[in-house]
């Protein structure tokens, strides 16, 4: 019989900052997981962009979650160790095709976004290098898969609202700041706030389609990022921190 607690304590020991996990919480994940018999990983890749330039890297294995190399051998070991505890895990990473575009304002079109997305997909899949328990997927197609009421429009109109929110463009803004081989035509705080609203919208399309999923937080500052994808959500995405900064 398989043993949550001893799954927990995997997840545990591999968590870079165990003051950003609500256990309770994550401990009932890891539940719901062991009585639907397997532990669903979602984890997002950026996509690498050609310095100057509003083109894209067409290299899945370029983007930014495997470019090192290093976190995505973490991630195979951490599946392991939890399989060998009799939990099957699936990893699905998620390449968000619509953000060149819509976030961060590029001139190009979206159907020439999605195929060279779909081309990398395919790549890497014929590649081998990934384990079989690992696929990926395009940001457009989980948008198209998801039956609730929020749209990019709708996150967008909220973003440019007054709130709480406020604070949190702020943020993105300042961070976009340091990505100097990406474009942002629409400048850093149009950028931000595109960026808030892309996250909140995420958050919302993942509950309805992996309700029980851990999201591997890839991005810093954990805190920050952490939070931006709960605006929508009825009950918080969990998320674990297990790569070191």
């Amino acid at each position: 019989m398989v043993q949550p607690q001893r799954i927990f304590d995997v997840l545990l020991n591999y968590e870079q900052n165990v003051l950003l996990v609500d256990k309770k919480k994550l401990y009932r994940t890891v539940e719901i997981a062991v009585e639907n018999h397997r532990l669903n990983l979602v984890n997002f890749s950026c996509l690498a962009t050609v310095r100057g330039k509003q083109e894209l890297v067409l290299d899945f294995f370029q983007t930014l979650f495997f470019a090192t190399g290093s976190k995505a051998k973490r991630v195979i070991k951490l599946a392991q160790e939890i399989e060998s505890l009799d939990l099957p895990v699936k990893v699905t990473t998620i390449l968000v095709d619509t953000e060149p575009l819509r976030t961060w304002g590029w001139k190009v079109s979206q159907e020439e976004m999605t195929t060279a997305c779909e081309l990398m997909i395919e790549e890497a899949r014929e590649s081998g290098l990934l384990p079989e328990n690992w696929d990926s997927t395009l940001w457009s197609e989980l948008e198209n898969l998801y039956s609730g009421d929020q749209t990019f429009v709708k996150c967008l109109e909220w973003a440019n609202c007054a709130g709480k929110q406020t604070i949190a463009i702020q943020e993105q803004a300042k961070h976009l700041a340091g990505f100097l081989n990406y474009e942002f035509p629409l400048g850093f705080k149009e950028t931000g706030t595109r960026q808030v609203a892309a996250y909140a919208l995420e958050g919302a399309i993942l509950e309805e389609l992996f309700p029980d999923a851990l999201l591997l937080q890839s991005e810093w500052p954990w805190a920050e990022k952490d939070k931006l994808y709960q605006w929508f959500r009825k009950k918080p995405l969990q998320i674990v921190h297990p790569f070191q900064k």
